[in-house]
């Protein structure tokens, strides 16, 4: 299975792609049904020539949520001197490719934005508020004592999200090498190539969470507070003990 666009955003319409391979001497005539899940979102009917390899799509409106994608060949047959016979295939269907879209989320202009964008705009729209009703005085000492934490923040974030995004072009080029491989009579996956592969998602899962904290004020001083909460109780607990 495979998506003309890498990416998938809710609410645009993109083609679901799969191929069928016809081995034998005669022309194939199939009928080729895709799912999520249980949902049929389309079926397509197709002839495959001789020794030949044809691909087959639906379009597909992409919604938001778990989604496992699959492709069925529910019938065939052989076409033999113009006459279609049934047959019956070894390999009917597709293996499952489970993916997963987040919510669009929109500004007052309509337009979209990422769930981090969104949160930081309700961020500085709270500190804005705070700020009018704080002294003027005050306001100033915390924001001057915060902004070397923010600072650090930001510059980590950054970072981070450099790592996170070369570690998903690096996950795209493992992909891609798997679907030439697929395609391949006799295909060869090298031993430093299958340790990678793990470590490299296991790099984006660990970076994607970092970016998620470093990226959002709320939850970046959450973590904060509530370490020092948990220092401040211990060293309570210390002293009363002495």
């Amino acid at each position: 299975m495979w998506y003309s666009e890498n990416e998938l955003v809710e609410g645009e319409t993109i083609n679901i792609y799969t191929a069928l391979w016809n081995g034998t001497k005669n022309p194939i005539s199939v009928k080729v049904e895709f799912y999520d899940k249980n949902v049929i979102l389309g079926t397509r009917e197709v002839t495959v020539a001789s020794l030949q390899l044809k691909d087959v799509y639906i379009p597909w409106k992409i919604t938001s949520g778990d989604h496992t994608i699959s492709a069925k060949i529910i019938s065939s047959s052989s076409i033999i001197s113009g006459k279609k016979e049934t047959v019956v295939l070894d390999r009917n269907e597709t293996s499952n490719d489970k993916k997963f879209v987040s919510v669009l989320i929109k500004n007052a202009s309509d337009e979209p934005v990422s769930s981090a964008d969104a949160l930081k705009s309700q961020v500085d729209k709270a500190t804005s508020e705070i700020n009018n009703i704080i002294p003027e005085n005050v306001s100033d000492s915390v924001s001057n004592s915060f902004s070397v934490v923010d600072e650090f923040r930001n510059k980590n974030y950054i970072k981070a999200e450099e790592v996170k995004q070369e570690t998903k072009k690096e996950i795209e080029t493992f992909k891609n090498k798997e679907k030439t491989e697929k395609q391949a009579l006799y295909p060869k996956v090298g031993v430093e190539e299958a340790t990678q592969k793990p470590i490299a998602y296991i790099k984006l899962f660990l970076f994607s969470i970092l970016t998620f904290i470093l990226g959002n004020k709320i939850v970046f001083y959450g973590i904060i507070a509530f370490v020092a909460f948990l220092v401040l109780r211990f060293i309570y607990r210390k002293i009363r003990r002495r």
